[in-house]
């Protein structure tokens, strides 16, 4: 590791780097890599050569984030990159109190996914919801579910809503938004710098959701 991050370091033609993650960590690796890498990581930090540590959950096969609630009982991670949206706000509650308790820097991902750009595979989230009595259908327009929340003085389009929900929950700090299509990328900019969503559509999107913990939104 310390052969790598020195070739990272000429190859970036620079001394440090701001953050290291280790990146993807499933709860059965935690404990491996608490005990034998970050202590090289806090070596390379002393060394000035990292400025903090930083953990990623694998939000996919973790949407309940048992790894990051494992994480968060050391006090070793300065930074945390968390999955969060619309359909899975799990983490407002199992992450985000002890992160804003902590003062752990949080970096989202996830904001928005297929299940939030793609009207089809929304459809099937929503119904996978239902069957897991996750969601209530009663709560939706099964032919429309998130209609609601385009509307005047509301958000432009769901990516819209979905960024701005990240952009504004209490103990959040970056909202990863990866494009290569330089529209999107403008959208995401424009987005990032409207206000928050009305306070009855926010609402409504946690009742809604409350229960669900099963899905990424991929």
């Amino acid at each position: 590791m310390e052969k790598s991050i020195e070739e990272s370091l000429k190859r970036l033609n620079t001394d440090y780097v701001d953050i290291y993650h280790l990146h993807g960590v499933l709860l059965q690796d935690y404990d491996y890599l608490v005990s034998e890498i970050v202590p090289t990581l806090q070596k390379l930090r002393e060394q000035g050569k990292i400025r903090f540590i930083g953990i990623t959950e694998r939000f996919g096969p973790d949407p309940q984030h048992a790894m990051l609630q494992r994480a968060l009982q050391d006090d070793v991670w300065e930074v945390m990159m968390v999955g969060f949206n619309i359909l899975n706000q799990s983490a407002r509650d199992r992450v985000f109190r002890m992160t804003m308790e902590k003062n752990i820097g949080v970096l989202i991902m996830f904001a928005v996914r297929r299940a939030l750009s793609r009207p089809e595979r929304l459809a099937e989230v929503i119904q996978e919801l239902i069957e897991r009595k996750q969601l209530n259908p009663d709560d939706i327009d099964p032919d429309d579910p998130l209609g609601f929340l385009i509307h005047e003085g509301g958000a432009v389009s769901l990516p819209d809503a979905a960024y701005r929900l990240c952009r504004y929950e209490p103990g959040t700090h970056v909202i990863l938004s990866g494009t290569g299509n330089p529209e999107h990328l403008k959208a995401n900019i424009e987005s990032f710098s409207r206000p928050p969503l009305p306070q009855e559509d926010l609402m409504r999107l946690k009742n809604i959701f409350r229960r669900v913990d099963s899905v990424s939104g991929g």
